[in-house]
């Protein structure tokens, strides 16, 4: 059975780290890929394979959002805001257990965009919103 693009949606932990004192979130650019954007073409995943070994106390998670322009399974319908609230969260969710740690972001193309959008979403956000996104 094929795996299906939502297979590859979300936060997917690269590695746990050692009593990590930051979290590093890698987010791919339009027609990107959790993995396989960050991904040499002789299959190093360097989030994976080699940062962690320069920086054991990180905890490093890529996410996964559709930006996809031209998937067989369909193209994405979403806006940016749509992702941007997707993201904050999901990160908001990945984070409950330290939401205080600092966090170092990756980005890519649209995907710093994006991030652009859930910042300023989670700075907007009413301080007695249950929503806990900042």
């Amino acid at each position: 059975m094929s795996k299906s693009k939502i297979d590859d949606l979300g936060f997917l932990e690269l590695s746990p780290g050692t009593d990590p004192v930051v979290d590093i979130v890698a987010i791919h650019g339009l027609d990107g890929h959790r993995e396989e954007t960050w991904t040499t073409d002789d299959g190093i995943l360097w989030l994976r394979d080699l940062l962690p070994s320069n920086l054991p106390n990180a905890r490093i998670l890529s996410y996964g959002y559709d930006a996809d322009t031209q998937s067989k399974e369909g193209v994405s319908t979403q806006t940016m805001r749509r992702h941007a609230e997707g993201l904050a969260q999901a990160l908001s969710r990945q984070r409950t257990h330290a939401p205080r740690r600092p966090i170092i972001f990756v980005a890519h193309n649209i995907g710093g965009i994006i991030l652009k959008w859930a910042l300023v979403i989670c700075h907007n956000q009413n301080p007695e919103s249950k929503a806990q996104l900042s």
